[in-house]
């Protein structure tokens, strides 16, 4: 397992991570996380930052989770409701995880553009990249942006499409409003995604975006009884 993940490339290369006993839980690395970036036409930014990394024992078909542990990342800047970092949305890191399919891959794709952001942040007040909102609707706006469609509820509707399978799926209308068959438009878009992911994916990301708006509808109502 180890080998497969990269552990031991990961603690080569950031010498100031350890791997901590974990019993038959997660593997949990913790430490420094040391990371030299310059984006095209950003800043360069050399930093580091004292994390914990939670991977579950079926990555990488499952993400792991990382919090900040120094201190430095407020509460409230782009985290999950466990304190977590929000990386993105999930189908953004496994689409970006299968580049490189290890935790190294993981942290350069997923963990380091965050902390290089907040970095920046600390540095210009503001973000270096596109900013989405929390919670759910930050969520279909990836969506929006991995199936290049404009509408919240077109980018939901992409996400049923890619749990379908794809001869069913074709015949649907396109979301994004076009007024032809999926099969005629943003068919190749989303049977690359399915294929990269798989069908299943999509079924518990639709689930899972679901369930985070009716939680936010209730949390709503909720505050709408009680003012």
């Amino acid at each position: 397992m180890f080998e497969n993940w990269g552990i031991r490339d990961l603690l080569k290369f950031q010498p100031a991570l350890r791997l901590l006993p974990a019993g038959n839980g997660p593997i949990q690395i913790a430490g420094a996380l040391e990371f030299v970036v310059e984006p095209p036409g950003k800043d360069r930014i050399e930093d580091a930052y004292e994390i914990r990394m939670e991977t579950p024992r079926a990555f990488p078909k499952d993400l792991p989770s990382v919090w900040e542990t120094g201190g430095r990342v407020p509460k409230d800047f782009h985290k999950m409701y466990d304190g977590s970092l929000c990386l993105g949305s999930p189908t953004r890191q496994m689409l970006l995880l299968q580049r490189e399919p290890t935790l190294t891959g993981f942290i350069n794709s997923c963990v380091v553009p965050y902390l290089y952001g907040y970095s920046y942040f600390e540095k210009h007040e503001k973000l270096p990249f596109d900013e989405l909102n929390h919670g759910p609707l930050g969520l279909i706006e990836d969506y929006c942006s991995i199936f290049d469609v404009g509408e919240l509820e077109a980018g939901i509707q992409m996400v049923k499409l890619a749990s379908i399978r794809k001869r069913f799926a074709n015949k649907y209308q396109c979301p994004c409003g076009s007024g032809r068959r999926l099969g005629k438009c943003h068919n190749l878009k989303v049977n690359a995604i399915r294929k990269q992911l798989g069908r299943k994916w999509f079924e518990k990301e639709l689930n899972l975006v679901l369930a985070l708006i009716e939680r936010a509808k209730q949390a709503a109502s909720k505050g709408t009884n009680n003012a």
